[in-house]
């Protein structure tokens, strides 16, 4: 089949899946806040309630898309290979085969159409809800091993080994937050952070460090803004979520282009 066709099909599947996802979310709040108090919260905006968060997911799947499909897929099929003359070895990077498309674009579809819906519940009920986080990594895990099962590129490791990193990086500065009885993250950010470093690994094994680094300052410039907006520092919070999850979309936008 035509590489066009390829590429143009991987797209299509990401956006088929963030569309599908952000659908079932958009219908589905009562199951997933689990709150009538955050129901209500919800139900009240304009924005959550409205067609904002479902259309939005597929926005960011078809732009992430494009570049993992230009940037990452397209440069493996050049037919490139380079030889070692001391070593009499012939070097070719692997080639990406159906199950790569497949996966990755499920994976990438899936978390854009979350992301919206996460971003607002955090924003609205300062809360990134279990019954959308959990579910959601797990399906990633799930699809990371299928990737590295049935696929033939090495990325899959590494975005598995992003993740494990990643999650077990955070709960150690929950657990040392808490035993400092200092405020830190909370239990839904670190639960979020598998999903955060998974994903840009796929684009690159060092596109984690740059998500932490983009997150970092969003995080900084937003507790800024909350500081001067309440005219003090002690005791101003802000909700991690939006800036984990708008820090691993810019990540994997420009890796492939600072990395």
């Amino acid at each position: 089949m035509d590489t066009g066709v390829l590429h143009g099909m991987t797209i299509g599947v990401t956006v088929l899946a963030a569309l599908a996802c952000g659908l079932i979310l958009a219908v589905t709040p009562r199951a997933w806040l689990n709150d009538s108090a955050h129901l209500q919260r919800w139900q009240s905006s304009r924005w959550a309630r409205g067609m904002g968060p479902m259309l939005l997911g597929p926005i960011i799947a078809a732009a992430v898309a494009v570049v993992f499909t230009l940037f990452m897929l397209a440069p493996l099929e050049t037919g490139w290979s380079a030889y070692a003359p001391l070593g009499g070895t012939t070097f070719a990077p692997g080639q990406p085969n159906s199950a790569d498309r497949i996966v990755s674009a499920l994976l990438l579809g899936l978390v854009s159409g979350a992301t919206p819906f996460l971003v607002t519940a955090d924003l609205s009920v300062r809360r990134l809800p279990d019954r959308i986080v959990i579910p959601l990594s797990l399906v990633a895990l799930g699809l990371l091993i299928t990737g590295s099962v049935l696929g033939e590129l090495p990325m899959w490791f590494a975005s598995f080994f992003a993740g494990l990193i990643g999650l077990v990086f955070f709960t150690a500065v929950h657990l040392v937050g808490r035993a400092l009885r200092a405020r830190t993250m909370g239990l839904g950010d670190v639960k979020l952070a598998f999903i955060v470093f998974a994903v840009p690994g796929l684009f690159d094994p060092w596109a984690p460090a740059l998500v932490l680094v983009a997150m970092m300052l969003i995080s900084g410039a937003w507790a800024l803004i909350g500081a001067i907006r309440a005219g003090r520092v002690r005791g101003v919070t802000i909700a991690f979520g939006p800036a984990m999850l708008s820090g691993m979309w810019l990540g994997c936008l420009f890796a492939p282009i600072l990395l």
